[in-house]
C-alpha cells in the first residue's frame, strides 16, 4: 500500500504543474524579471541566513553540545586550538580519561586531521561552539545557489536550495560538529572557483581553488582525494589546451598554494605523536583499533592499550563491520550502502521527487555530469573503509549534487509541460510560474521533515544535556565524576577530556574500581568525588 506521506506531496506537485500549464502569467512578466534579478543578487545571502536559522532550530537548543564521539573529539581539539596550543599534556593516570577518537598519550589531542577543528576554534574562542557549524551551513547554502545558478539559472538554483535544505540526510547531519560540513562547503567553493577560472583564466581563481582543495586535504584526506581527481583532470586539460607558458606557471603557483595547508601536517604530527612521520590517526589505530584501515581484510593485531567500556563497545562494532566487509561481499556492501543512502535522501515526502531525479539525469549538462562523477568517486573511495551502512554521514557531500540534479529535472518537466518552443533555460515565463508553485510545495512539505529531525536531535542531545545540567547542581565547585556505565552500546560517551584540566571545574572519568578511584582522589583533594551510576541514573558521594 502506498503511504499517504508520499501520495499527498505527489498530488500536490501535480497540482502545481497543472496550474503552471493553465494559468496565463503574461501579466507577471516584468515581475518575474525583477524576482530573477533579486534571486541573483540577494538570493545567496537570504538562503544562507534562512538555512542557518533552520539548522539551528532543528538542532533543538540554543547552545548545542557535541554528543557523538567524532563531534566530541573535534570540539575538544577546537578548545585546545582556541587556547593557542596544539595539545594538552597527558594526565598522570591516562586510563581514567580514555575517550573515543582522542589520544591521551603522549599528549591529549584529537586523532583527526586539524582542518575542521581549526575552524571550530573560532566558535570556541568566542564561547559559542555552534557558531562555525552554522556559518558553514550558511556558506554551503549560498554556494548551492551560486554554483547552480552559474551552470543553469536562478530558478533552478532556488529549487536546488529548497531540495537540499529539506533533504533528510542534510537535516540529520548538518546540525552537528562533523567535519563533513566543512568538506561540503569546500567542495562547492572549489567548483565555483573552477567555473570562474575556466571562464576568465584569472590566476586568483586557480589559487583559491588550490587553497580550498588543500584545506580539504587536512580535513578529510580521503574525501578530498576523491573530489580533487575530477578537478585536477579539468585543470590540467585546460592548461594543456592553452598551449602557453603562463597557464603552466599559474598551475605551479597553485600547487604551491595548495601545499600550504598540507605543510601543517608534519608539525601537527610532531606535536601530537612526537614523530612528524606518524599521524595521530595512525597512532590511535595502533593503540585502540588496529584493524581500522582501508582494505578488505581484518588485521588481527591486538590493541596496545586496555579498552574502556566505551572504546570496547566501539571496538566491537568496528570489528564486526570489518569482518563483514570482504572482497567477496563487495556487492552486498554496495547494495546496503546504496539503500541506506537512498533512504536518507528520499524518505518521506522527498520520495515524490525521485522521478524528477531520473529526468535530471537524462537532461543534465556537462557541469552536472562533472558533479555526479565527483559524487560517484566519493562513494567508491569509501568502499574499502568499513562502516555501519546506516551511518551515511560519509556521503553528506552528495546531497547538493542530488538536489541540483533533481531541480534540473523539475525545471525541464515544467518546460515540457508548458510546451515551450525554445530550449534556452531563461526565456520562458510559464516554467518560472511553475517553479514558484513547486517551491511553495517543497517548503510546505519540508516542514514535517524539519519537525521530525528537530525531535530526533532533541532526543539525541537529551542524555548529555541532562547529565551536564545534573553535574552543575552538585554541591561542590570542583568535582571528579566517576562514570559507572550501564551495559549498553556506547555510542554516546560521558567521559570527556578538558582543554585546560587544571582550571576545569569538573573531571568526568571512568570508574576503575574503589582502589584506583581512591588513588586519583588522593592526588586531588581539592575536588569532591562522586559516582554516577548510569543504570540507576543517580549520583552518590564516593
Amino acid at each position: 500500500m502506498i503511504p499517504t506521506r508520499f501520495l499527498l506531496p505527489a498530488f500536490t506537485l501535480l497540482a502545481a504543474f497543472w496550474a503552471a500549464r493553465i494559468v496565463n502569467p503574461s501579466d507577471l512578466d516584468s515581475r518575474y524579471d525583477r524576482w530573477e534579478s533579486w534571486l541573483k543578487r540577494f538570493g545567496p545571502l537570504a538562503m544562507a541566513l534562512i538555512s542557518a536559522a533552520v539548522v539551528w532550530w532543528t538542532w533543538g537548543t540554543w547552545h548545542p553540545l557535541p554528543v557523538v564521539h567524532d563531534e566530541m573529539s573535534y570540539a575538544l581539539q577546537a578548545e585546545i586550538f582556541a587556547r593557542f596550543r596544539w595539545t594538552v599534556p597527558p594526565p598522570a593516570a591516562p586510563e581514567f580519561f580514555e575517550q573515543p577518537h582522542v589520544l591521551v598519550v603522549p599528549a591529549v589531542a584529537s586523532k583527526y586531521p586539524p582542518g575542521h577543528a581549526l575552524l571550530l576554534a573560532v566558535g570556541a574562542l568566542l564561547r559559542w561552539d555552534p557558531l562555525v557549524p552554522l556559518l558553514l551551513t550558511g556558506v554551503t547554502a549560498a554556494l548551492v545557489m551560486i554554483v547552480t545558478t552559474r551552470v543553469t539559472n536562478a530558478w533552478v538554483g532556488l529549487l536546488t536550495w529548497l531540495v537540499w535544505l529539506t533533504t533528510p540526510l542534510v537535516l540529520r547531519f548538518q546540525p552537528g560538529f562533523f567535519s563533513e560540513t566543512t568538506t561540503t562547503a569546500l567542495m562547492l567553493a572549489s567548483w565555483w572557483c573552477l567555473l570562474e577560472w575556466r571562464e576568465t583564466r584569472q590566476t586568483r581563481w586557480l589559487l583559491l581553488l588550490a587553497l580550498a582543495c588543500g584545506w580539504g586535504a587536512i580535513t578529510r584526506p580521503l574525501t578530498q582525494l576523491a573530489l580533487t581527481l575530477p578537478i585536477g583532470f579539468v585543470v590540467i586539460w585546460g592548461v594543456v589546451r592553452a598551449r602557453r607558458l603562463r597557464p603552466w606557471l599559474d598551475l605551479v603557483l597553485a600547487i604551491l598554494v595548495g601545499a600550504l595547508p598540507l605543510s601543517l601536517l608534519p608539525l601537527w604530527n610532531s606535536r601530537t605523536t612526537g614523530d612528524w612521520r606518524v599521524t595521530p590517526i595512525a597512532l590511535y589505530a595502533r593503540e585502540y583499533l588496529p584493524f581500522d584501515k582501508l582494505g578488505f581484510t581484518t588485521d588481527s593485531t591486538p590493541p596496545q592499550r586496555a579498552l574502556s567500556p566505551v572504546v570496547k563497545s566501539l571496538y566491537d562494532d568496528f570489528l564486526a563491520n570489518r569482518q563483514r566487509q570482504t572482497l567477496g561481499d563487495l556487492p552486498r556492501t554496495i547494495g546496503e550502502r546504496s539503500w541506506n543512502l537512498a533512504r536518507d535522501l528520499w524518505s518521506g515526502s522527498q520520495l515524490a521527487l525521485l522521478p524528477f531525479l531520473v529526468l535530471g539525469l537524462i537532461t543534465m549538462n556537462r557541469e552536472l555530469r562533472f558533479a555526479l562523477i565527483s559524487a560517484a568517486l566519493l562513494f567508491l573511495a569509501y568502499l574499502p573503509y568499513s562502516h555501519d551502512p546506516p551511518w551515511t554521514l560519509y556521503y553528506l557531500e552528495v546531497a547538493p549534487v542530488v538536489a541540483a540534479t533533481t531541480a534540473r529535472g523539475v525545471w525541464w518537466a515544467l518546460v515540457w509541460l508548458t510546451k515551450s518552443v525554445k530550449v534556452q533555460m531563461n526565456v520562458t515565463r510559464r516554467p518560472k510560474l511553475g517553479t514558484v508553485l513547486v517551491s511553495l510545495v517543497l517548503a510546505l512539505f519540508g516542514i514535517p521533515t524539519i519537525l521530525y529531525w528537530r525531535t530526533q536531535h532533541k532526543e539525541i542531545n537529551s542524555t548529555r544535556m541532562g547529565f551536564v545540567q545534573a553535574v552543575a547542581l552538585l554541591p561542590a565547585s570542583k568535582t571528579i565524576i566517576f562514570i559507572r556505565y550501564a551495559d549498553r552500546p556506547h555510542h554516546v560517551s560521558l567521559v570527556a577530556n578538558n582543554a585546560d584540566p587544571q582550571a576545569a571545574p569538573t573531571w568526568v572519568v571512568h570508574d576503575l574500581g574503589p582502589e584506583r578511584n581512591q588513588e586519583l582522589v588522593r592526588q586531588h583533594l581539592d575536588r569532591a568525588a562522586f559516582i554516577f551510576d548510569e543504570a540507576r541514573v543517580e549520583f552518590r558521594r564516593f
